[in-house]
């Protein structure tokens, strides 16, 4: 039987076999100051943190969250710390 993996089973399974792995280099040209390079564990754990926000904010499961954001690491790590976690991303 095949079973499809969520945007969040790719993220814990990036977290686990490639944690310390550069995952992503933010562009250093935009409007807000860039986080540089990034791993796998430290995008994993900004993510947790986007959803652990969004939770104390009451922002419901199923609830759309609008991000207006610059191609960067802070979108990323939204896509998976707003739809990883429930949320629909728009």
């Amino acid at each position: 039987m095949k079973v499809a993996l969520t945007i969040l089973d790719h993220l814990r399974r990036a977290e686990l076999v490639y944690g310390d792995r550069i995952a992503v280099i933010d562009e250093p040209d935009q409007p807000a100051a860039s986080w540089g390079s990034m791993t796998y564990r430290e995008m994993a754990e900004k993510a947790r943190a986007q959803a652990a926000g969004l939770d104390a904010l009451g922002v419901p499961h199923g609830a759309r969250v609008a991000v207006v954001s610059q191609n960067s690491a802070r979108l990323l790590t939204s896509f998976f710390g707003v739809s990883g976690y429930g949320r629909v991303l728009v």
